[in-house]
């Protein structure tokens, strides 16, 4: 059973403890990108490095496309901004993923900008938490555009964990906002706050024990230019590092690498 908290912080509170943790940005040069491109959707995603690969922007409309960190790691803090570039463009998902096993099995933040029909399914404007299980780990065999895109109710593999929704809920073109994630820290805990300058926009905490470990990416379903900027991370414990899958042993060596040489420059600046 899942046990969901919602408050709405004190801003100053929030600003003091969420935000109070100082690291450098989070090099992004050695994360992978991933489309679960279906058939008769929209192509793959495009993200693009760019800030001496501390953002990344996803350039396209595309199907659900994601940018991973490649480490299997657990009890962190993750914390950056994020905003969509164009005026006047397309209105649907931009997020993150969490906990991420494989392309079926994940947690999953995605926002909204506005309520839209698509696939059969109704996505309300707001922000939604969800749950991914599919039976496979193969996203393009347990999955579809319709579990991507519903995020009010239940469907197929995906449970709606949480949802912030309304006529005033959604994301607006060109503002930045600030994104936190405390995830596992208290065991079975996932907690989120979505920030725009000194206003909470949504604090909330859901208790959900199916993935304690995985990992960490940008998420974009149907929305382009989104970009990605200045992430850190706290913390964060590296689950089985000795037996990852031979395809991420590279990524993980340049990731461990990354994270000693940002210690280093702290310990030379102290």
């Amino acid at each position: 059973m899942k046990r969901i908290v919602q408050h709405m912080a004190a801003a100053g509170l929030f600003a003091a403890a969420a935000f109070g943790a100082q690291a450098d940005p989070l090099d992004l040069s050695g994360w992978s990108q991933l489309t679960l491109n279906f058939p008769g959707g929209q192509g793959a995603g495009n993200w693009v490095l760019g800030g001496g690969n501390t953002e990344v922007t996803q350039t396209v409309n595309a199907d659900p496309s994601f940018y991973m960190n490649n480490l299997n790691f657990t009890s962190y803090s993750m914390n950056g901004t994020w905003q969509v570039l164009e005026r006047g463009g397309d209105d649907d998902y931009m997020g993150f993923a969490f906990g991420f096993q494989n392309s079926s099995n994940f947690y999953l933040f995605d926002w909204k900008q506005s309520s839209q029909g698509y696939v059969g399914r109704t996505a309300a404007e707001g922000m939604t938490i969800k749950k991914f299980t599919g039976a496979t780990g193969n996203g393009l065999t347990d999955l579809s555009l319709e579990e991507f895109w519903e995020n009010q109710v239940d469907f197929g593999d995906m449970d709606v964990l949480a949802t912030n929704h309304g006529g005033d809920k959604g994301w607006v073109d060109t503002v930045l906002y600030d994104f936190q994630l405390d995830f596992n820290l208290v065991p079975g805990e996932i907690h989120i706050v979505v920030m725009q300058g000194d206003t909470v926009l949504w604090d909330v905490t859901v208790n959900d024990m199916t993935f304690t470990a995985g990992q960490f990416g940008f998420f974009n379903n149907s929305q382009a230019q989104v970009r990605y900027a200045g992430f850190e991370q706290d913390g964060g414990v590296i689950v089985d590092p000795t037996v990852p899958e031979p395809a991420t042993l590279g990524v993980l060596g340049m990731a461990l690498a990354g994270l000693a040489a940002g210690r280093r420059r702290r310990r030379q600046a102290l």
